[in-house]
Order: structure tokens, then C-alpha cells, then sequence
């Protein structure tokens, strides 16, 4: 029985995956019939071999006999390779027929007749081309004869489907599509009110992460065991963002998918990513673990390793050991998921959790969420069958409740999926869910599954740009607009259709908004085993295990450079690539064998560290997707401007690359260059008719570049505008040209100017260009740099833009922004006003010549006539580089309201600004206010009682700090810094939320005794700069959460308590000693900080008081934790004494304020050295 099943289903997939062929080969075909000339007639009749053949598939598909034949699936696997070939010929012709018009436009343009070259050779002689092509399509028709011969012999002709019936599988039907546009995006499983029946297993995993393991030296696992689906992902990223999490971890903390590749240096790059933001690609181990010894050493961190299948002891040991060198605090964990028994246990992992399958109610409860909005009686019962048939797994319950909601409560398709043999299917390692299944076969067509399967090139747990994944699909050739469709469509409106079917069905979820709103998806891992598994015939992944490796593949995916040897070594002819469609290396240095595969669709070449493409890939002429991006790349050749199928180039962080080809305008296909720094362009963009997506552009002076003029011809524009060097824009009439009030589509704009240029008559000039390049009304980002006018044009200072430039064009405001950027705009001396934009969310000025913050500000009617309602959702303000602001002013009713959603503010290098005013912004919690000497008033600290975070820093004026101060029992770091008067400080014991405290004031002297009572969260603790301060109050000792400590540049001895006893948390500690006394005292009192790695001292003038404090080591060797020293030493310093050699256990040496290091050269007992 379960063998019957899987074959039927194998037979369904290979049916499904030539229907999609033959609707995508009718598409074009229908297109190139339009177009030919001299062979219209073979055209006509291989279009109909092909509708012939769809008919035939649609009763395959229907016959149970017919698919158990292999003689059928032989058949299927012939017809598939004709369909193939007929695809290449008709591509072929379309490819001739773009070279000839370019030639056509290029000889126009050159305003006289060119003699064509090799009259007589088959590429540019019109007749031999005709029979050329002739003779190929006739020659597809003698193999589909050959077809209809074999497929009488096996019966399958005398069946025949009305044409009618099989035309309206072509693609989503109106009432699908109708759904979809009403759709709420799915997000998988809900982590609010979706996340059922879990709250035992997050209480019992919380009190083993934070409190069984906190004082644990050995770098414990835990694991959470479970069959695939049942949530272990979705409870460990609850984990993760869990508020006792991040107060037991703060920001130390990573999680990587890890999935079969077990690689360690993989492991700890994406950890060195996640930790520092930028792209971790070292391949030596060692100076991985530096990076992450910067980031973790003293520190607690929390590993999640998801959906881990290793079962090798010695590569989990490796790991430990590894990540033992980083010197993180005890208490630092590795929790892992997996589906695999095996695999705690080869890990080691102390406390092993089984996550089990829902309970029968809590099933029903997940599903009721899912499914249905109020009454649920008359399909109660069967539902209820329905959801048993799930065995309390979540994802499946979720699937097939998706499933039936689209069903609009029909019973007799509700009863249909009840009895659906598919839920008898076995499920092996890789636990293909039914239900996973029985939804991707209700998917409405062909072409959809054709989609979905094709997501399988993605690596597991990867975050998918929508965008990218729509080329893609349009890049083979799956996206055809209906002939039937009456609205105006383009493919990738076809695509973000198929992309909402896909999430309805929870084969895709959303991920976060990316920078300037581009969205991104992620695959759940069964979902992502599912789109392995149905495109196992035409995709391979050359490290998934139990893929056939000889198999008729079309799609190609390397994950090593070994994969890519093997395969080489398995086909190192090149013939044997003419049938690849797609191959893709990511990170991978890759040899250019794939110039042989000709017939390519997408070449991806991401992080292969390429730098020269070479000229042959001119062959690539089907090449429709070329993705060259994060490689160190100097220039591209001409030879990739004849790739005239071309339709999107990545060229994302091609940092060294300052160019596009000087012939790109030759692409006329191209809709999309991916780009991500600014690059110059030739003259002809305007010929891109169909370019969607703008890469970065840069203007020069030269005759030969692009002008701006040239965007008013590119009326399909969408996503982000980014122009550099407006500088170069000659005047108002050309700014007026590029007509970017007429591109709806865009949603980003960036406008940049050249900084530190002449400011002549320059200024003007920005003036009449900014009034010239007014965006659409519906954009919802705009970014304003280096403009030198004195005023902005009236648009910008009303945010309000004329979207038509005849006459009674409608005057709309930008009421759709959420991110607005003025900055470097250091002549400007009035600001636009902004207080009416009722979605912005972010806005940050800089380097105005202001002085005044008024009213205006806030909204453009008079004050009087009504209250004002100002930035009603703004959420961060920054205000920088004001050098003149000396005033700002709020509205003064009782009534106004202004910022009221405000979370972060940011104020800095305001050197003549005298107060901040009381905002109404209750919500915010950071607040930071950095070099405004002329600050004498904080009234807004008089409101803002819900801060986190406040930083403070360089103000001269201030001598104290507002009473006010006591009322924030929220605040968790509080940093007092560069106050040039500020000679005492209040009181913080009510501050019991605080956690970092920073103190900096050369004039402080007095500390309150009381400083420190009752501020038990605090963690961190730094004070220096401070000569004149007396001494530390004695009720630091009541700090027992300390973990870092310093104090340092006070000139003071005994600034640290000599009995530590009650810090045993202490891991960080640096402290001021200007005596040895002194220094043994302290040496012997830090024997009580079990946790002790990071050792810092000041206090030395010289080498001989240096020398004079390190004569005697044993109290040194004492402290065995110890794993840093930092000396913070003097210019007079010249080198070190030997003795420090004897602290073997010391992995880093931090040198601070030494004037000349050269004499470090010599130093070879000293493992790893950061001088600073």
C-alpha cells in the first residue's frame, strides 16, 4: 500500500512538472508566432503538438492505470527533454531577432549604412538564418510524430480532455486571486495567540537556561528533542526572545541553522556575523575565535543551534573546545533542536527536553484559531477527524487548517481531504507531512507547484528577498500573464500573486520589513524538505543526502568546492552541462566550467571571491538572471552586454567595481540591476524601457555619462531611487526631465550631493535641481543629503507635491512617509514644517543653519486658531550639528500634543542650544544628549519618567543633575560624562532597574554615601576621569551583581573595597594603584573573585615603579580564571617587565596610552596582543 502510494505520488509530481513546462513552452510559443517570419507556419503547428500534448497530461494525471506504467514515465521523461529543446530553438530565434534590432538601432544612431560583416554566415545572413530555424522547428515536430507513436502504443491517445477545461489550470482563477488580495499574510506558527499548549515546556527549559546552568563552568547543552514540526523551532525562538532571557544574556546572544552542514568554522563565522553585524568570512580558526573573544570574553552568552542532525562526538567536542577559548562567563549555554535521538547524546547535552505532540484539545484549539472566525457546528465533527489525522503536530494542523479555510467550508471538500489516501504515506527520516503534501496538491496550478518546488535552490533557514525570488521565476520562464487577463499585469504582479498563495498555504512565511520596505521569507525546514522532495527529479543539491547523483537534472546547486570536484570528476565532459538550466555557487570558489552550459537561464556566483568575469560568458546567450554580487570585481567586460535576454544583474557589495558597461544600454530586457554602492553609467539608460529596479547611480561631468534626464524614459520604475552627484545636474529644466512625480511605483528616494565642494554660486543650483526632482506623493522614504541651498523648494518645506505638471495638476501632500533624512544640509536656515505627516516614524536633521526650533515646525496653520497635533507616530528623532540652534520652542496650548509615540531621541553637537523642552512623550525610553555646552535647563527629563537609557555627555554648564532623577524605576543605564561643573551627584537607590552605570566629571569631589543603596541589578560599574573625587561610598558594597567594575584615573588609592567577598560575580575589574603596597593588598583580595578574567591596572609613571609592581608574581599566578591584563600605562613607558612572561594562562594583553610600542616586537610569550 505504501509503496503504491509513494509511486503514485512520484507519477502526480512528474505530471505536474510537464504540465508546467507545456503551459510556459504554449506561452512562448504564442509569443515568437507573433514575431516570425519565413517559418510562421512550423511554428503554428508545434504550438499545436503542444496543446495537443496538455491535453494528454490532464487525463494522465487522472488515470491511476496510465501512471503505474513505466512506460509512461518513460514517455513523460522524452517529452519533457523534446519540450526542452523546442524551448531552446524558440529562445534561440527570440535572441537573433534582439541582436538584429540592436544592430538596427546602432546603425540609426550612427546616421549612415553599414555594410554587414560575414554576409554569408548563418548568424547574420537573414536567409540562412530562416532555414536554419526552419529546419530546427521542423525537426522538434519529427520528434513529437515519434511521440504521438509511442504514446498511441501505450494507449495514451485515444483520450482527450476539451481544450477549454485544460486551459483554465493555466494559472490562478479570478475567485483565487480575489481571496489573495483580501489575504492576511500567514507567519507560520503564531508566537502570541497562535503558540498553544507550551507554556510547561518554556517554564521548565527558562529554569534550566537561567538558573540550573548559571554557575556552570563547562559549557552546557541543553536539547530539545522532537519529531519534525511539532514546533522545537518556534519554542526555542520564544526562548530566545523571551524578556529572562535577554536579562540573564543581555545582547550576547546568536542563533544559526545549522541543518546537515556541521561545519565548525561555519559555525563560528555566522556566530562572529551575528555578533558584529558585518559578514563573517575568515577562514582561519584562530582568528575567528579572537573576534569572538572580543565579543564574549567575560560574558554570558546563549547559543541556539536549530535544527542540528551532527551525530560525530568529536566534531560536538571540537565545538566545546572552540568556544571554551572565548572566555565567556560560567553560565553561558548551547541549547539545541533536532530531530534526531542521537544527536544529544553525541553532544553531550546535560538536560535533554522531548518536546511531545499536542494534546487532542489543544489541537482543536490551534485549529479553530486558525480555521474559523465565529460558528463552527456543522463542520465540528469532521474537523475534528481531520485535525486527529495530524497527531498533535502544530505545523500540520496549521497546513491543513490553511488548506480548508480556502475551501470556504465546503463539506464535500472538507470530506474529500478527510478520506485522502495521501494520509497513509510513510514518513522517513526527512518526515514529509502529509499534510504538507495533500496542501501542495491542492495548490490551484501546474505553474504554482512549479514555483514552490523551485525554492528548494535556497539554502535551509535562509531569508529570501521577494523580489529576487520573483526573477527567479521569471528567469525560467514560469511566469506568463493569461491571455484571458483583462487587467494590465506585468510578470511580477503574476509573481507577488503566486507569492500570497504561497503564504496563504504557509509554504512561505514573512519575515521582517527590510530596509526600505523590501520583503523577505523564510521556508519552515519540513517545508523546505517538501520543496527538496518534489523537485528531486529536476533540481540537485549536491550535499543533500539520498539525492541520485545521475539523474536528468536541469538545476545545479553547490554548497563546497568539493561538491563541485566531485562533479567534474563524474562529467568532465561539457556536453553533459547543455542541459542545465540554472547553476548556483554561494560562497564557493568556483572554476568557470560553467561557460559550457550553455542553454543557462540563471548563473549565480554570490561570494565566490570572482574577480574578472570572463569575456566568454558572451555564449550564455539564454542567460536571463546573472548574479555576480559580494565579490571583489574591478570591471565588467563589454562581452556581457550581448547577453540580450538579460533581465536581472546583481551586483550587490561590489565594492571595487566603480562602473556599469559602457554598453549596457544594448540590454534592453534588463529589468533589474542590483546594486548597493553608487556606480557611473554610460550614456543610453534611457533605451532600458523595462528596467524596474535602478541600481545606485553616480552622475560625473563627462560627455560620455548618463544624465538625469534619461530616468523620464523609464516608466516602469519601482522600489528605490538612489542618485549620487546631483552636483552634475545642469539645471532646473533636466532636474524637471527625469519626471519622478510620475513614477507611483517608487517608494524610496535618496538624493545625494557631493560633499565638501565648492560653494560658488553652487548653492542655487541644489536649490532649482531639489525643486526639480519632487517625488511622487506615495513615497514613504526620503533622504536629503549634502544639499547646499539656503532654502528648500516649496514642496519639500510644505511636504507637498504636484503629482501632474499640467495645468490643474492636484497639489498631494507626503502623507505616506514614515522615514525622512535631512542631512549635511549646513546652509539651510529654515526647517520644512513636518508635524502633519501622520505615518512618519523616523527623522533625523543635521548641520542646519538654524537657530531656531519654532512653531512652523510643528504644522503650518496658525497655533491660535486650534490646538496642535504634531508627529502623532514619530518613534526616533535625532537632532545633530545645529551649530547655531540657540532656541526650540513646543506648542504652548494645554491641549497640543506633540510626539506622543516618541521612544528614542538623540541630540548632539548643539554648542549653543540652552534647553530641550518637555516634549509629550511619555513613551520614551532613550534619550540621548551629547556635546551641548550651553545647555542650562533639561526640562525634558521633567516628563520622561519611562526611560531605559540615558546618556549624557559634554555638558559645561550643568552643576547638577534635576531631582527628577529619582522618579525613572525603569532606567537601566544611566551615563554621566565630560560635565565640566557637575560637582555632586544625587542620590540613585530608587533607581532599582539600573544595570550600567558610567560616571565621567573632572569637577565631581563628592559621591552621596547612599549612591549605591539598594541598587542591587547593577552590573556594570565605571568611573574615571574623576581626580578630585575624594573616595567611593562604602555602599558599593551593596552591589552584588556586579560583573564589571572600574575605576580608574581618580588618583585615589583604595577606590575598591578590600573585602570583595560580595562580588563573586565579578568578571571585569579595573582599578587605579599608586603604590605596590597597595597593589599587593589588592592582588590578594582579588582571591575571593572566583570569576576573575579580566585584570586592568593604572597607577605607574614609569619603568621602574612598572617593574616595582610586577617583581613579585605569585599573587598573580593565584588567579586562576584570569585571561586578560590590560595595563593602562604612560608616555615615558618603553617596555615591560619579563616577569609577566610567567602568566601562561593570559591569552590577551590590552596596552593603553603607551606612547611607542615597537619594543612588543620581541615578545613571544605573549599568545595574542590588541595594543591600543
Amino acid at each position: 500500500m505504501a509503496e503504491s502510494l509513494l509511486i503514485e505520488v512520484g507519477k502526480n509530481l512528474a505530471v505536474d512538472a510537464a504540465k508546467a513546462l507545456v503551459q510556459s513552452v504554449i506561452g512562448r510559443a504564442s509569443e515568437e508566432i507573433r514575431l516570425a517570419w519565413g517559418f510562421r507556419d512550423e511554428l503554428e503547428k508545434l504550438r499545436r503538438k503542444f496543446e495537443y500534448v496538455e491535453a494528454l497530461l490532464e487525463d494522465l494525471g487522472r488515470s491511476k492505470q496510465a501512471q503505474q506504467s513505466k512506460l509512461v514515465d518513460a514517455w513523460l521523461n522524452r517529452f519533457k527533454n523534446v519540450a526542452y529543446m523546442a524551448d531552446n530553438v524558440m529562445d534561440e530565434y527570440a535572441y537573433e531577432m534582439l541582436r538584429r534590432k540592436q544592430q538596427l538601432r546602432l546603425k540609426k544612431s550612427d546616421g549612415f549604412s553599414i555594410k554587414f560583416r560575414n554576409c554569408f554566415t548563418l548568424s547574420s545572413n537573414t536567409t540562412f538564418f530562416r532555414i536554419r530555424m526552419s529546419l530546427k522547428v521542423r525537426q522538434m515536430l519529427s520528434l513529437f510524430d515519434e511521440l504521438d507513436v509511442e504514446a498511441k502504443a501505450i494507449g495514451l491517445s485515444q483520450v482527450e480532455v476539451a481544450r477549454d477545461a485544460v486551459r483554465g489550470t493555466a494559472f490562478i482563477n479570478t475567485d483565487d486571486r480575489s481571496r489573495n488580495q483580501a489575504r492576511e499574510h500567514a507567519s507560520g506558527v503564531d508566537n502570541t495567540n497562535g503558540f498553544v499548549g507550551r507554556k510547561d515546556d518554556e517554564r521548565k527549559l527558562i529554569e534550566n537556561l537561567c538558573v540550573s546552568f548559571n554557575e556552570v563552568d563547562q559549557l552546557p547543552m541543553a536539547a530539545i528533542v522532537g519529531i519534525g514540526g511539532l514546533g522545537k523551532t518556534a519554542l526555542a525562538r520564544r526562548l530566545y526572545d523571551h524578556h529572562e532571557i535577554n536579562t540573564h544574556f543581555g545582547d550576547n546572544k546568536v542563533w544559526i541553522c545549522v541543518s546537515e552542514n556541521f561545519n565548525i568554522t561555519r559555525l563560528l563565522n555566522e556566530m562572529v556575523e551575528a555578533l558584529t553585524s558585518n559578514k563573517g568570512d575568515l577562514s582561519n580558526k584562530d582568528g575567528i575565535l579572537r573576534k569572538l573573544e572580543e565579543k564574549l570574553k567575560g560574558k554570558k552568552f546563549f547559543l541556539v543551534l536549530d535544527d542540528v542532525w551532527n551525530e560525530d562526538q568529536e566534531l560536538w567536542d571540537s565545538l566545546r573546545e572552540s568556544l571554551h577559548k572565548v572566555g565567556g562567563l560560567p553560565g553561558s549555554v548551547i541549547l539545541i533542536t533536532t530531530r534526531n535521538k542521537e544527536v544529544p547524546n553525541a553532544a553531550r547535552a546535560v538536560y535533554i527536553h522531548g518536546l511531545e505532540g499536542l494534546t487532542p484539545d489543544e489541537s482543536w484549539d490551534l485549529f479553530k484559531h486558525k480555521v474559523f472566525l465565529n460558528d463552527v457546528s456543522d463542520l465540528e465533527e469532521i474537523g475534528r477527524r481531520i485535525v486527529n489525522k495530524c497527531k498533535g503536530v502544530p505545523l500540520a494542523i496549521n497546513v491543513i487548517g490553511c488548506l480548508l479555510k480556502s475551501k470556504q467550508h465546503s463539506r464535500r471538500e472538507w470530506e474529500a481531504i478527510e478520506t485522502s489516501e495521501l494520509w497513509e504515506l510513510p514518513q522517513g527520516r526527512n518526515q514529509i507531512l502529509p499534510s504538507l503534501l495533500l496542501s501542495f496538491n491542492h495548490l490551484p496550478s501546474p505553474s504554482l507547484k512549479q514555483c514552490f518546488a523551485f525554492c528548494a535552490i535556497f539554502p535551509k533557514d535562509r531569508v529570501i528577498e521577494k523580489d529576487i525570488l520573483i526573477a527567479l521565476w521569471l528567469a525560467q520562464g514560469f511566469l506568463h500573464i493569461p491571455s484571458s487577463e483583462t487587467r494590465k499585469l506585468t510578470e511580477e504582479d503574476i509573481g507577488d500573486e503566486i507569492c500570497g498563495v504561497l503564504l496563504n498555504n504557509l509554504f512561505l512565511q514573512e519575515d521582517e520589513i527590510k530596509k526600505g520596505g523590501t520583503l523577505r521569507y523564510k521556508m519552515h525546514d519540513l517545508v523546505h524538505d517538501l520543496a527538496v522532495y518534489v523537485s528531486r527529479d529536476l533540481l540537485l543539491i549536491r550535499d543533500v543526502k539520498g539525492q541520485r547523483k545521475d539523474g536528468d537534472y536541469r538545476h545545479l546547486v553547490f554548497t563546497s568546492e568539493k561538491d563541485e570536484q566531485e562533479l567534474l570528476s563524474e562529467s568532465p565532459e561539457a556536453k553533459t552541462f547543455r542541459k542545465l538550466r540554472t547553476i548556483s555557487f554561494e560562497g564557493v570558489n568556483s572554476r568557470s566550467w560553467w561557460i559550457h552550459a550553455l542553454y543557462l537561464r540563471t548563473l549565480v556566483l554570490r561570494s565566490t571571491e570572482l574577480s574578472e568575469v570572463p569575456s566568454a560568458i558572451e555564449l550564455l546567450k539564454h542567460l536571463r538572471f546573472l548574479d555576480l554580487s559580494y565579490n571583489p570585481i574591478r570591471m565588467l567586460p563589454d562581452s556581457i552586454c550581448k547577453l540580450y535576454h538579460l533581465e536581472t544583474l546583481g551586483l550587490l557589495d561590489c565594492k571595487w567595481l566603480p562602473k556599469l558597461p559602457a554598453k549596457l544600454d544594448r540590454l534592453v530586457n534588463l529589468r533589474h540591476i542590483m546594486t548597493t554602492t553608487p556606480m557611473y553609467a554610460s550614456k543610453g539608460l534611457a533605451e532600458l524601457k523595462n528596467l524596474q529596479t535602478l541600481p545606485h547611480l553616480a552622475l560625473d561631468d563627462g560627455v560620455q555619462g548618463w544624465t538625469i534626464d534619461e530616468l523620464g524614459c523609464l516608466h516602469e520604475l519601482r522600489g528605490e531611487i538612489c542618485i549620487h552627484r546631483l552636483e552634475h545636474v545642469q539645471n532646473r529644466e533636466q532636474a524637471d526631465k527625469a519626471a519622478l512625480n510620475r513614477n507611483d511605483k517608487v517608494i524610496k528616494l535618496t538624493l545625494t550631493w557631493a560633499q565638501n565642494r565648492e560653494e560658488t554660486s553652487q548653492g542655487n543650483s541644489d536649490e532649482d535641481v531639489l525643486d526639480g526632482l519632487q517625488p511622487h506623493a506615495g513615497i514613504t522614504w526620503l533622504e536629503l543629503k549634502n544639499f547646499y541651498g539656503k532654502t528648500f523648494p516649496s514642496w519639500l518645506m510644505n511636504m507637498t507635491v504636484v503629482t501632474s505638471k499640467l495645468i490643474g495638476g492636484n497639489p498631494k501632500a507626503l502623507t505616506n512617509l514614515t522615514m525622512l533624512k535631512l542631512l549635511n544640509c549646513k546652509n539651510c536656515r529654515t526647517l520644512p514644517t513636518l508635524g502633519h505627516l501622520p505615518f512618519l516614524k523616523t527623522l533625523r536633521l543635521s548641520m542646519f543653519d538654524v537657530e531656531t526650533i519654532g512653531i512652523e515646525f510643528y504644522a503650518s496653520s496658525n497655533p491660535g486658531n486650534g490646538s496642535v497635533k504634531a508627529f502623532q507616530s514619530l518613534r526616533k528623532l535625532v537632532i545633530s550639528s545645529f551649530p547655531r540652534l540657540t532656541t526650540w520652542i513646543v506648542p504652548s496650548q494645554e491641549d497640543a500634543s506633540v510626539c506622543p509615540c516618541l521612544v528614542r531621541l538623540q541630540v548632539q553637537d548643539c554648542p549653543e542650544l540652552k534647553s530641550i523642552p518637555a516634549l509629550d512623550c511619555e513613551s520614551l525610553t532613550h534619550l540621548e544628549l551629547h556635546k551641548l555646552s550651553s545647555l542650562e535647563f533639561l526640562d525634558i527629563l521633567k516628563v520622561c519618567t519611562g526611560l531605559t537609557m540615558l546618556h549624557m555627555c559634554g555638558m559645561s554648564l550643568l552643576t547638577c543633575l534635576p531631582a527628577e532623577l529619582a522618579n525613572y524605576r525603569n532606567l537601566q543605564r544611566l551615563d554621566i560624562e565630560t560635565f565640566e561643573k557637575l560637582v555632586s551627584l544625587p542620590s540613585l537607590q530608587s533607581l532599582r532597574s539600573l544595570q550600567a552605570l558610567r560616571i565621567n566629571s573632572h569637577a565631581l569631589t563628592i559621591l552621596p554615601d547612599d549612591l549605591f543603596h539598594g541598587l542591587s541589578s547593577l552590573q556594570e560599574l565605571t568611573i574615571y576621569n574623576c581626580e578630585d573625587l575624594e573616595r567611593i561610598p562604602t555602599s558599593l558594597i551593596q552591589c552584588t551583581s556586579l560583573k564589571k567594575l572600574w575605576i580608574f584615573y581618580c588618583e585615589m588609592d583604595n577606590a575598591i573595597p578590600a573585602d570583595l567577598s560580595m562580588f563573586r560575580r565579578l568578571s571585569d575589574l579595573v582599578f587605579s594603584s599608586y603604590s605596590v603596597t597597595s597593589l599587593r593588598s589588592m592582588l590578594e583580595a582579588l582571591e575571593q573573585l572566583p570569576l576573575l578574567r579580566v585584570l586592568g591596572i593604572e597607577g605607574f609613571r614609569d619603568e621602574q615603579q612598572l617593574g616595582e609592581y610586577f617583581s613579585d608574581m605569585t599573587p598573580f599566578l593565584r588567579l586562576h580564571s584570569l585571561k586578560e591584563l590590560r595595563l593602562l600605562g604612560w608616555s615615558e613607558i618603553r617596555s615591560l617587565p619579563e616577569q609577566l612572561g610567567l602568566l601562561t594562562r593570559i591569552t590577551s594583553l590590552y596596552i593603553w596610552f603607551f606612547e611607542d610600542c615597537s619594543f612588543l616586537l620581541g615578545l613571544l610569550w605573549v599568545n595574542l596582543m590588541v595594543i591600543m
